[in-house]
């Protein structure tokens, strides 16, 4: 399974426009397709003027097959058309899910994520600390945690996400790691390059 995501930065002056463009777009692409996108706003964590959109895909040569069909399809243009005028910039990433603590279950309501990049010739050592990180976080809050790895968009790139019912699920679960005692101690043993840590907490808006 893969984890695709878009991320649109909106110029601010145009926030509000941006939004609606995009929920509509979201909305045509929904109607004309069996892939399903959900639309993300941060949580009062992460740049206020992005939207993030992300699909659940088991194989990715049919979803980017059926993203290049509809580009013939005169609504979704003029959906895409309007969300243009809005944007800063545009960034994709593909992440294969290689590992999950827990059930993952269905698109969750909020998503928390840390994603970062590694030097090649430390992907596998970064890659087996954030399998278990996923591990100990799950142990010790019980929600679901996904570790995907991406090639796509950042290369060598690490993502850890974990789903919540609500923001107040995810603040009961941030406090349980923090007041377990040895989450700091783990951290000593983090691979990866520190300046290209970013985190955010989402609020799904579709």
């Amino acid at each position: 399974m893969y984890l695709w995501n878009r991320q649109f930065i909106l110029d601010p002056g145009r926030w509000a426009e941006g939004v609606g463009a995009i929920l509509a777009a979201v909305e045509v692409i929904n109607s004309k397709s069996d892939h399903h996108v959900d639309a993300w706003a941060p949580a009062s964590v992460g740049a206020p003027n992005a939207i993030g959109l992300s699909a659940r895909v088991e194989a990715y040569a049919p979803f980017a097959e059926a993203n290049a069909e509809r580009l013939a399809d005169p609504d979704v243009l003029s959906a895409v058309a309007a969300v243009g005028p809005c944007l800063i910039s545009v960034e994709d990433r593909l992440s294969r899910i290689v590992h999950v603590a827990g059930d993952r279950g269905d698109v969750p309501s909020v998503f928390s994520a840390i994603g970062w990049q590694a030097h090649p010739s430390d992907l596998k050592a970064s890659l087996g600390f954030a399998v278990q990180m996923a591990d100990f976080m799950h142990s010790v809050h019980g929600h679901a945690v996904f570790v995907g790895a991406s090639q796509w968009g950042m290369p060598n790139g690490l993502v850890m996400g974990t789903s919540f019912d609500s923001l107040a699920e995810f603040e009961a679960a941030s406090d349980a790691v923090q007041t377990e005692g040895s989450f700091l101690d783990r951290l000593e043993g983090a691979i990866g390059r520190a300046e290209t840590i970013e985190s955010w907490v989402m609020r799904r808006v579709t």
